[in-house]
């Protein structure tokens, strides 16, 4: 005769997303990672504040901006989004997802790890 007995399930949080596979990033990508870590931007808004941040020549033109943001909405770390209100449907507007948000923080301690690293290490000699 069959128990009875219900098993019960323990809830649990969600499974962080894996973001090792996906480091490290390209500088381009990390880029527009970072300028979307604020929220919803037009590709010209990101095109606009990634080129204000690197110092001398433009990191992205057009067209490598609008390859990489189809690479990344491909791979889940971007999407689409309305406007959010910025009463301007010629522009498509993209927003870090989860993912995304998981992968740029990861990448930012890898970097940080990176950077203390190459402190530690006095001029001119290696670890």
């Amino acid at each position: 005769m069959p128990s009875k007995m219900k098993i019960l399930r323990k809830r649990t949080k969600p499974a962080a997303p894996d973001v090792r596979g996906r480091l490290p990033l390209r500088p381009a990508a990390f880029a527009v990672l970072a300028a979307l870590a604020e929220g919803p931007r037009a590709g010209i808004e990101i095109l606009d504040q990634v080129n204000a941040t690197v110092p001398g020549r433009p990191l992205l033109g057009p067209g490598t901006l609008y390859r990489l943001m189809r690479e990344l909405r491909a791979d889940g770390v971007i999407a689409r989004t309305d406007a959010a209100g910025a009463g301007d449907d010629r522009h498509s507007y993209h927003v870090l997802t989860p993912l995304g948000a998981a992968v740029l923080k990861a990448e930012v301690e890898r970097l940080r790890r990176t950077i203390h690293l190459a402190e530690a290490t006095p001029p001119g000699r290696s670890r």
